[in-house]
């Protein structure tokens, strides 16, 4: 993979500005990160040489930290479903309100829908779903300045956890847009994307640009792919089990950032720090 040239001071091999970590897999798709919160003891396989090992860190490292940090990150969480649920019920309402304008000014025959109320159907359905990616962007934002906030060794804010800085907006932006425009083409295209920039948004939290990050996903994802499968069902096992009840959903997107943040360290063959606690 390629990245941007280095800046002045920075080696070939440090295209951060930060040293790599001793002992990583030198499968050319990780960057080593900046000053880390102490870190467990290792115990078992080396990081990044055995699925379950890593899948096992992952998931111990992102429940710990949401059990740890469950008022900032779960408040969050809590605020963006609240203020979710009150721009559809407003969505929903003015598209009341307009059906019931548009048949008051055009009859059409019982239950036969008119093109009009078809229209708004489809534009109230819409606005839903944008509105609902835009918030869902923003909370992964936050959810993954929060997760950096605790591999280097701290407790992340309610501010911090809200939204996270431009460079992972963006990247959460641009993985966004090529999941949406994979799962137009059928569906499939966007599973595929999905899995191999699971990792962008942990890169651009360790300082990769936005399409560094891209690229970076793809190769260790590559690099990875029988882990990172696994590791993206874990994801939607997740989302499936948060949605059945309903204040699991304001877990689900913290978890998930954990995860994904955790399972990129123990690929890049970096244990993972012991979460603060209170």
């Amino acid at each position: 993979m390629t990245f941007p040239p280095p800046q002045s001071g920075h080696s070939p091999q440090d295209p951060y500005g930060v040293a790599p970590a001793a002992g990583g897999p030198a499968n050319g798709a990780g960057q080593a990160p900046g000053p880390a919160g102490p870190s467990a003891a290792p115990t078992g396989p080396a990081a990044g040489t055995d699925l379950g090992a890593d899948l096992g860190a992952a998931l111990r490292f992102a429940g710990r930290t949401l059990l740890r940090n469950a008022l900032t990150l779960l408040g969050a969480g809590l605020l963006y479903s609240a203020v979710m649920a009150a721009v559809i019920a407003g969505a929903v309402t003015g598209f009341v309100v307009l059906l019931v304008g548009a048949a008051e000014a055009a009859p059409s025959t019982p239950n036969e829908p008119t093109a009009v109320e078809i229209l708004l159907l489809i534009a109230m359905s819409l606005a839903i779903v944008v509105v609902a990616m835009v918030f869902g962007m923003l909370w992964q934002s936050g959810a993954a300045r929060a997760a950096g906030v605790v591999l280097e060794g701290g407790r992340p804010s309610f501010g911090q956890a809200l939204i996270g800085p431009g460079r992972i907006l963006a990247t959460a932006l641009l993985v966004l847009v090529i999941t949406a425009v994979g799962s137009l083409l059928l569906y499939l295209p966007g599973i595929i994307a999905a899995v191999v920039l699971m990792y962008a948004i942990p890169a651009a939290v360790r300082g990769a640009s936005p399409v560094a990050a891209l690229t970076e996903s793809f190769a260790l994802a590559r690099a990875n792919l029988g882990t990172t499968i696994v590791g993206y069902l874990v994801c939607m096992v997740a989302s499936y089990l948060g949605g059945l009840i309903v204040i699991g959903i304001i877990a689900v997107i913290p978890f998930a950032i954990l995860f994904q943040m955790g399972l990129y360290e123990r690929l890049n063959g970096r244990q993972l720090p012991e979460p603060a606690g209170a």
